[in-house]
């Protein structure tokens, strides 16, 4: 029937244009006396699906209606009577069909908040007429008309609620601004979101459409959630635990207690959360689909047990259509990486199709735990500034901890512990704003020197911490144990193994006893734990400084060697990375036609100077060509840190945290000393120089245009001429400038 309608409305639209029956009922495969019937009915305005027969009048099907709005708690039997006492003597099948009808009877079994209930043919001939008022620029009695048929209709699917995207709020009922909007979610703000749900939820209250109130208070609190507004969510879980009275739908009374289980556990009160995830468990096996399966793994992962997070998810997966696996894919990678199974997680990575922009920050945190766990330092860095890259405003407070610890256990990695708790001891204060409960409490127990066992040590996070302590206090092997099965009880051995970059002598110590620490070799053969590999730290932005175990090499370099250097800092900066040596050779001998002689010159030099085992940095040959391979030694630079902590900056000031940012912005630009690569001329080189200069005008014209906006002259202005002396030939930093001092 749906094709028949669009069928019609096409060859009336085309009959309309070429005024021939015989012509346009031939192209439409129709006699001509059928499309003329067809216009007949569009004239007289009868075209449409006619009201069923056994349908009830429409008045008594909006007392059925309100009775159920009034009454979200009423049961069937109960509304026959209630309509039998006001003289409405109907079926109590009719009763349910209406309710169905209108999407009264429960919410949909797929998760989406979305009330369920048959897509009638009626429904879908209407939104099929909709479509084609409306294909063209509308006027306003169009709109009226459209918005008139839209009202009247029993519901909206969700795969029809564009429609309304193209109507006035002005022009909808209650009901159809609520489908408009709940379709509009994560398309806005979320605050502005919450706003305006908030808004309709009180106006269907003073209407008395509690059963409406319901679902928009479901939406409210997905919203509260988001923005990790936990006291309010438990107020309005509350609320609407009233409103709804006696209310049997199993679907709303399983969000609500999912919903009020991860609040408790956002506001660190355990001992409620714990009893409310049994009792969506139970709830579960009467409602045995994908999306509530999916919603318990997510509970779980709330509650930072991701062993049984990956049984539930695992569960979803399989009952999941090939289309919509996508989602999952990523959980479980996540569970995976979580704990440690840094391969399994790749597997379920690649097998993710589609990406939206909700995916990405998601992928690439799973991308970079995998680099990390692997030995994998600066592939790892990488993938955490693309998942803050990626990141919007409300996705921000999920990922601020996990990228701020990952990047202070990376800076342990290195050596630079002092660095790493001084970055946690930055962040904290952010955290606590957001409410970010048991990510505050970790960060506290990292950096505080007690190891008094926290109050709410019944969290994993935060007494797997606590282990952690206990035993590097302990140095007892026993005491490791313990901890390393702890870990593994809730699949959180990845998380364990970054923490433990901040206590590496309870390592070492487990190490000299002779026993198996439980981590990666990968790990094990990091500096942080094993001595043997030097690290080397290159400050390149600017005059050329370089540190090794962080101790400074008073050494000075030719052109050409510092050039091979940065090469090097580029191009095999950790363990196993390689280049050929016909790259090199094209690079900075491009005339020479035997370059060899030259090179293992230069390769003599650079590790005599900087004392570089020749073990270490070795020619060997490969399927296409000889190459040089880094054997066991780590650079890191001065780069790589404007970039992590640039990439942190941009993330704060997406997620209106402009004080934060600003700090960020100037630690960045503190790190220019002066113009990089100044004295080297080789294609590489002088490629480099362009990408980190350009690099530094952008993001020097954007802080100084931000810090405008928010009324802040002498930073910009500050900023502006340190960049002007690096790049005194930028035009459009000038002429900020300028304006900056007129002003």
């Amino acid at each position: 029937m749906e094709r028949n309608i669009t069928l019609k409305l096409k060859a009336i639209d085309d009959y309309q244009r070429i005024k021939n029956l015989k012509v346009v009922a031939a192209r439409y495969g129709v006699h001509y006396s059928t499309l003329s019937r067809w216009l007949r009915s569009w004239k007289e305005d009868k075209f449409l699906h006619k009201r069923h027969w056994r349908r009830l009048s429409s008045d008594i099907e909006k007392r059925v209606v309100l009775l159920k709005e009034n009454n979200p708690g009423v049961a069937i039997d109960q509304a026959k009577k209630l309509l039998s006492d006001e003289g409405i003597n109907i079926s109590q099948k009719a009763i349910y069909n209406t309710w169905h009808r209108y999407g009264l009877s429960r919410l949909s079994s797929d998760g989406s908040l979305a009330p369920s209930g048959p897509e009638t043919i009626e429904i879908k001939n209407y939104l099929a007429y909709l479509n084609y008022l409306l294909k063209d620029k509308p006027n306003g009695q169009i709109l009226r008309t459209c918005a008139k048929i839209l009202n009247a209709l029993p519901k909206i699917p969700d795969n029809y609620r564009d429609i309304l995207e193209k109507i006035p709020d002005n022009l909808l009922s209650l009901r159809r601004k609520f489908d408009k909007l709940s379709h509009q979610f994560l398309k806005i703000p979320t605050p502005e979101f919450y706003k305006r749900i908030h808004k309709l939820r009180l106006k269907f209250e003073k209407k008395k459409f509690y059963y409406s109130a319901i679902r928009a208070g479901l939406w409210e609190i997905y919203a509260l959630h988001l923005m990790r507004n936990s006291q309010k969510e438990i107020m309005l879980i509350n609320h609407l635990k009233k409103l709804k009275g006696n209310l049997r739908d199993p679907f709303v009374n399983f969000k609500l207690t999912i919903y009020e289980a991860t609040a408790w556990i956002n506001l660190m009160v355990i001992n409620k959360a714990t009893p409310l995830a049994q009792k969506a468990s139970q709830l579960l096996r009467r409602l045995p689909t994908a999306s509530l399966y999916e919603d318990c793994g997510s509970l779980m992962t709330f509650m930072k047990d991701y062993r049984r997070a990956l049984v539930f998810f695992q569960k979803a997966l399989l009952m999941r259509n090939e289309k919509n696996k996508d989602d999952l894919y990523l959980r479980i990678a996540t569970c995976l990486a979580i704990d440690a199974r840094y391969r399994e997680a790749i597997k379920y990575l690649n097998m993710v199709k589609t990406f939206t922009e909700k995916h990405y920050p998601l992928f690439f945190l799973n991308r970079a735990f995998v680099a990390l766990g692997l030995g994998k330092i600066e592939e790892s860095l990488l993938y955490f500034e693309k998942a803050l890259e990626r990141a919007k405003q409300e996705q921000f407070r999920n990922i601020v901890f996990t990228t701020v610890f990952s990047y202070g256990a990376i800076c342990c990695l290195m050596g630079k512990s002092d660095e790493a708790i001084e970055l946690l001891r930055c962040y904290e204060k952010l955290m606590k704003k957001y409410q970010l409960g048991w990510e505050a409490r970790v960060v506290e127990s990292l950096i505080e020197s007690d190891d008094s066992p926290s109050v709410t040590n019944k969290f994993p996070l935060i007494n797997l911490v606590h282990l952690i302590k206990k035993a590097n206090k302990s140095q007892k092997v026993s005491d490791y144990r313990r901890l390393h099965n702890y870990a593994k009880k809730y699949g959180l051995r990845g998380f364990l193994q970054r923490c433990l970059f901040y206590f590496p002598e309870l390592v070492k110590n487990i190490l000299n006893k002779g026993k198996n620490p439980g981590l990666p070799r990968y790990l094990l053969q990091t500096p942080l734990f094993n001595s043997e590999p030097p690290i080397y730290f290159i400050k390149l932005l600017g005059h050329p400084v370089i540190y090794k175990n962080q101790k400074y090499l008073p050494i000075k370099l030719k052109p050409v060697e510092s050039a091979f250097l940065f090469f090097m800092c580029f191009r095999i900066s950790e363990p196993e990375k390689s280049v050929f040596l016909d790259e090199i050779y094209s690079n900075f001998w491009y005339k020479k036609k035997n370059p060899r002689d030259s090179f293992y010159h230069l390769l003599a030099d650079i590790k005599n100077k900087l004392m570089i085992p020749g073990t270490r940095l070795q020619i060997q040959s490969g399927a296409n060509g000889k190459i040089l391979i880094n054997k066991g030694f780590y650079i890191t630079t001065d780069y790589s840190e404007f970039c992590a902590i640039l990439s942190r900056a941009k993330a704060l000031q997406r997620a209106g945290e402009w004080g934060f940012a600003r700090k960020e912005y100037l630690r960045a630009f503190k790190l220019f000393r002066g113009e990089p690569f100044k004295k080297n001329f080789d294609n590489w080189s002088v490629d480099m120089r362009f990408r980190i200069l350009s690099q530094l005008e952008t993001e020097a014209i954007s802080f100084a245009k931000s810090c405008l906006e928010h009324g802040n002259k002498n930073d910009a202005r500050k900023i502006l001429q340190k960049v002007l002396k690096i790049i005194p030939d930028s035009q459009e930093v000038k002429e900020l400038l300028d304006g900056l001092m007129v002003g």
